[in-house]
């Protein structure tokens, strides 16, 4: 064989390999970028629904514990949050959020609480979303792991 062409193979070759070798980097390091990204993306639409969550279910919570009855209307808006929790949410999350509701419907029959009694409950150790919230955290966590 020549020796020309053995050199002009040879750095044809080259040359392939090289643009190969950079388009390949490249798209894994884009991709590698993309499934970061969605990932960040999913962790705050969470953070703002369990926020939301929070946020509900401890103005029903306040209620209930100073009325008898309920409106189901005030419901509706809990009840929302609850299905785009069970849309995105691990099973364990969505089994405290479920939970944090049916305590909110229990507290509705009971006798209601004056306000002192409420902002008692409120400072002391009965906080009924600490297992719904320490439950998000840790899949949150969990989540922030993986970036």
């Amino acid at each position: 064989m020549n020796a020309g062409l053995s050199a002009a193979v040879a750095a044809i070759t080259g040359s392939i390999v090289g643009s190969l070798s950079s388009i390949i980097g490249s798209w894994i390091t884009q991709r590698h970028h993309d499934v970061r990204d969605l990932l960040a993306k999913k962790i705050v639409r969470r953070e703002s629904l369990y926020s939301d969550f929070i946020a509900e279910s401890a103005r029903l919570m306040v209620d209930a514990l100073g009325h008898n009855v309920s409106d189901p209307q005030n419901l509706i808006p809990l009840y929302a949050l609850l299905s785009r929790i069970r849309l995105s949410s691990s099973v364990n999350v969505l089994e405290a959020a479920e939970e944090t509701v049916q305590t909110i419907l229990r507290t509705y029959p009971q006798p209601n609480l004056t306000a002192e009694q409420i902002e008692f409950r409120a400072v002391g150790s009965d906080d009924p979303l600490r297992q719904f919230s320490d439950t998000c955290r840790k899949e949150l966590e969990a989540l922030e792991k993986h970036l």
